[in-house]
C-alpha cells in the first residue's frame, strides 16, 4: 500500500515539473516572439466627406394633362418611345373647334370691311345721290308752302334759324376735322365748338319742326319731313366718322380678334405636344375615352439627364454647398462609382420621428452605366480636400477620456506612445498635424498573446 502511494505522488510531481517546464518553454517563445502590425506615415490626398441617401430622378419630369376635357381621339404614341420636343403625342375630337375658328374668321372678315367702310367715308355715288334727293324734297316743299301761302313770321323765323345753325354746324365741324388727329382734341376749343353748334342746331331744327307741326296740311307736313330727312342724310354723309364711330368700329374689329385667338387656343389645347425631347414613360388614358382635365393622359421625362434627390442629417448640413463634388454608388451597380455635383440646397428642412434633414438635389454627371429612375442612390459629398497631408490609418488612433488623441509608434523592438494633434478625417484615414514625422512606423494593432500567460502557476507569476 505504501509503494503504491509512493508512486502515486511520484507520478504528481512529474507531471508537474512537465507541466511547469511547458508553460516556461511557450512563455520564452511568446516573449521572443512578439511581432507588431505596422504602417508607415506618408503624405496623402484626404477627402471628408458627408454621407447621403436619395433616389435618382429624372432632370426633367411632366404629366400632361388636357386644360379642359373631351374624347380623345388619337394617341400618337406608346411607353417607351422617344420623342422630340413639339412632337404631337395625343388629340381630343377638335370638329366642334375647328368650326369655332371658321366662324371666329368670319366675324373678324365682316368687322374688318365695317371698319374700312368707316374710315373710308361714302362714295362720290352716295353723295350724288343724297344731294338729288335734297333738291327734289326741297323743290316738293317750296311747291306746298306756295300752295298754302305761308308767309308766317314764327316759320320764317324758324327757317332763317335753322339755315344759320346748319351753317355753323358745317363750319365748327371743318375746324374739328382739322384737328381730330390729335390725341388730346377732346381737350381744345374746337370740340367744345363743335358741340356747342350740334346743339344749336339740334334746338333750331326742334323749333322749326314744332312750326310744322302747327299748319293743318298733311302734303306740306309730308314734304317738310321728307326735306328734313333729306337734309340729315346728305348732312351725315358729307361729315367724317366722329371719333365714337371710329372707337366703336375699331372695338368691334379688336373683339373679333380676340374671339379668333380664343378659339385658336381651345383648340391648341386638344392637342397635346411634347414640351422637351424625352422619353414616354407611361399613358394613362385610351382613344375613345372621355378624359377630363385631371386625366394624366402621358407621363414625359428626359433619360439623358439625372439628379439624385438626398437628405441630409442636420449636423452635417453646414458642411454641404452649392457646386461641391460627389461620388455617387448605386445599389444596381455596386461595383461602379459615379460623379456629381450639388446643385441645390433646400433652405427649409423636413423633421421626421424627431430627426432634421434637408433636401440636397445632386446633379449626375457621369453616366456610364444604364441608371433608371428611382434607383437608390449612396452619395458622399466632398466637404474638404487637402492634399500632400501625413495621413495614418483610423486603427492607428486612439482617444482618452480627455479627448486627447494618440499614436504608438514602433522604434526598434519597444513600442511608444505619442500624444498628437489630428486633422481631417474619413472613413479610411486621418490626418496627422502635429506628432509625427513621415515614414515613421505607427501600430494599428496589439501582439496577440497566448492564453496560457493569463492564468498564475505555483511555480512562476501572472505573465504580462
Amino acid at each position: 500500500m505504501k509503494r503504491k502511494t509512493i508512486i502515486l505522488w511520484i507520478t504528481v510531481v512529474v507531471l508537474v515539473l512537465a507541466g511547469w517546464l511547458v508553460l516556461r518553454t511557450v512563455r520564452q517563445r511568446d516573449t521572443t516572439s512578439v511581432e507588431y502590425e505596422t504602417v508607415p506615415v506618408r503624405r496623402d490626398t484626404i477627402l471628408a466627406t458627408v454621407n447621403a441617401s436619395g433616389s435618382i430622378r429624372p432632370r426633367k419630369k411632366v404629366t400632361l394633362v388636357f386644360p379642359s376635357g373631351g374624347l380623345l381621339a388619337a394617341v400618337h404614341v406608346q411607353v417607351g418611345q422617344k420623342v422630340e420636343a413639339g412632337q404631337e403625342l395625343a388629340r381630343l375630337d377638335t370638329r366642334q373647334l375647328e368650326w369655332n375658328i371658321a366662324q371666329a374668321e368670319a366675324t373678324l372678315r365682316i368687322n374688318e370691311a365695317r371698319l374700312a367702310q368707316v374710315k373710308a367715308g361714302p362714295s362720290a355715288a352716295d353723295l350724288a345721290a343724297a344731294e338729288a334727293a335734297l333738291e327734289s324734297a326741297q323743290a316738293l316743299y317750296e311747291s306746298a308752302k306756295k300752295k298754302l301761302n305761308l308767309k308766317g313770321e314764327q316759320l320764317s323765323i324758324a327757317e332763317a334759324d335753322l339755315k344759320r345753325a346748319e351753317l355753323a354746324l358745317r363750319d365748327a365741324q371743318a375746324a374739328y376735322d382739322r384737328l381730330a388727329w390729335r390725341p388730346d382734341i377732346g381737350m381744345l376749343p374746337q370740340a367744345a365748338a363743335l358741340e356747342k353748334a350740334t346743339l344749336d342746331y339740334e334746338r333750331a331744327l326742334a323749333n322749326y319742326k314744332l312750326q310744322v307741326a302747327a299748319i293743318d296740311d298733311t302734303s306740306f307736313k309730308s314734304a317738310a319731313a321728307q326735306l328734313a330727312q333729306a337734309k340729315a342724310q346728305l348732312d351725315k354723309l358729307q361729315r367724317n366718322p366722329t371719333p365714337e364711330e371710329l372707337a366703336i368700329a375699331e372695338a368691334q374689329v379688336e373683339q373679333s380678334k380676340a374671339a379668333l385667338e380664343q378659339a385658336k387656343l381651345r383648340l391648341a389645347d386638344a392637342i397635346l405636344v411634347a414640351p422637351f425631347s424625352g422619353t414616354v414613360l407611361s399613358i394613362g388614358a385610351e382613344v375613345g375615352e372621355v378624359v377630363s382635365a385631371a386625366t394624366p393622359v402621358i407621363v414625359l421625362a428626359d433619360l439623358e439627364r439625372y439628379y439624385i434627390d438626398a437628405s441630409v442629417d442636420e449636423t452635417d448640413i453646414g458642411l454641404v454647398q452649392v457646386g461641391q463634388d460627389a461620388t455617387i454608388s448605386l445599389d444596381a451597380f455596386p461595383d461602379v462609382k459615379l460623379t456629381g455635383k450639388v446643385t441645390r440646397i433646400d433652405p427649409l428642412g423636413k423633421v421626421s420621428q424627431g430627426v432634421v434633414s434637408y433636401a440636397v438635389e445632386v446633379e449626375v454627371t457621369s453616366t456610364n452605366v444604364p441608371i433608371r429612375p428611382n434607383m437608390t442612390a449612396i452619395v458622399d459629398i466632398v466637404v474638404a480636400r487637402k492634399e500632400g497631408v501625413l495621413v495614418v490609418p483610423n486603427r492607428a488612433v486612439r482617444r482618452d477620456t480627455a479627448a486627447r488623441y494618440s499614436v504608438e509608434v514602433l522604434r526598434g523592438d519597444q513600442v511608444e506612445q505619442r500624444t498628437v494633434t489630428i486633422g481631417l478625417s474619413n472613413e479610411l484615414v486621418t490626418e496627422i498635424v502635429s506628432g509625427l514625422r513621415e515614414g515613421e512606423e505607427v501600430v494599428v494593432s496589439t501582439p496577440r498573446r497566448n492564453v496560457l500567460q493569463q492564468f498564475s502557476f505555483p511555480f512562476g507569476g501572472r505573465t504580462r
